[in-house]
């Protein structure tokens, strides 16, 4: 598994989708958890773009 580290994301950007894939779903936003990950998604891209082809 070592030699794939070059092809993962930071540590960081692994805890934030990590804590969004937390996030419950309820009653009142049934969709909650998947806004949350893709929240998540948005900022590592921005913030991470190195690691995302165009």
């Amino acid at each position: 598994m070592s030699d794939l580290k070059h092809k993962m994301l930071p540590p960081a950007a692994i805890a934030a989708l990590q804590r969004a894939a937390q996030t419950p779903n309820t009653a009142h936003d049934p969709n909650a958890r998947l806004k949350a990950i893709e929240a998540a998604t948005e900022r590592i891209k921005r913030e991470f773009s190195d690691y995302f082809k165009e």
